[in-house]
């Protein structure tokens, strides 16, 4: 997976083939920085396809999950989506195929919410005591959210976390609002340029709204008139995209 070489954060394409952190912005030349080449592939594999290979492999029915369908439940295997992780359980094995997509992914809340899937995980395999196991593939063995897991300690996490926060004023470091809406840009009009709130947009129709004070941002918010139109407002939004 391409990582952004300024923040670590995984990185896509655009319509002009060009690199895009989704995390700090950063823009780059669509190459591979290991090996040079242009040739960049898309390797995200279906459920479908994913069942498909494994029953191939395994030579017995692969049972399926995800959010909106599931398959015969008395498989011995099981592949889906995250609704995979509220089955019911136990299992014995647990495996996530690329946990890359969920440590990368381009939300400030990647690190928090991919410790959560292990957490869902471990609950299926019942703790050490019924002697399950949780297997990670990962091209960032070093990454806190393994560490974590590795050694059953989520402060790992919560500290590395706490500091990027603070660098990159996200919550709770910095209070944030999203303004969103075909009002929205009259509504950012009317802010104005307002002491103690950063104003950043427009960003395909929304506006992010931060500042270090939360009382200054909410009483911001509150005292600017509406204009008419829809106008969507999210107050620290779990994600950004």
């Amino acid at each position: 997976m391409s990582e952004c070489e300024v923040c670590g954060a995984a990185v896509h394409q655009d319509d002009t083939r060009r690199l895009v952190c989704g995390e700090c912005g950063t823009v780059r030349p669509g190459v591979c920085l290991e090996c040079g080449s242009t040739a960049l592939a898309s390797l995200r594999q279906g459920v479908t396809r994913a069942r498909e290979e494994l029953e191939a492999l395994a030579r017995e029915p692969v049972g399926s999950v995800t959010a909106s369908d599931s398959s015969d439940g008395s498989a011995r295997i099981v592949v889906g989506t995250e609704a995979v992780l509220h089955r019911s359980g136990p299992a014995q094995l647990v495996a996530f195929l690329d946990l890359d997509q969920e440590l990368l992914a381009p939300r400030y809340r990647a690190a928090e919410e991919a410790v959560g899937l292990l957490v869902l995980a471990n609950r299926l395999l019942g703790g050490r005591s019924r002697g399950g196991r949780l297997l990670l593939q990962t091209r960032n063995p070093e990454h806190e959210v393994v560490t974590a897991a590795l050694r059953a300690d989520p402060r790992r996490v919560s500290e590395v976390e706490a500091a990027r926060r603070r660098l990159l004023r996200f919550p709770p470091a910095a209070t944030m609002a999203v303004v969103g809406g075909e009002a929205a840009p009259a509504f950012v009009e009317r802010l104005g340029t307002p002491l103690g709130v950063q104003v950043q947009g427009d960003d395909d129709g929304r506006w992010v709204l931060r500042s270090e004070d939360r009382a200054t941002l909410l009483d911001l918010l509150g005292s600017v008139a509406r204009p008419p139109g829809r106008l969507r407002l999210w107050v620290d939004p779990a994600r950004l995209r």
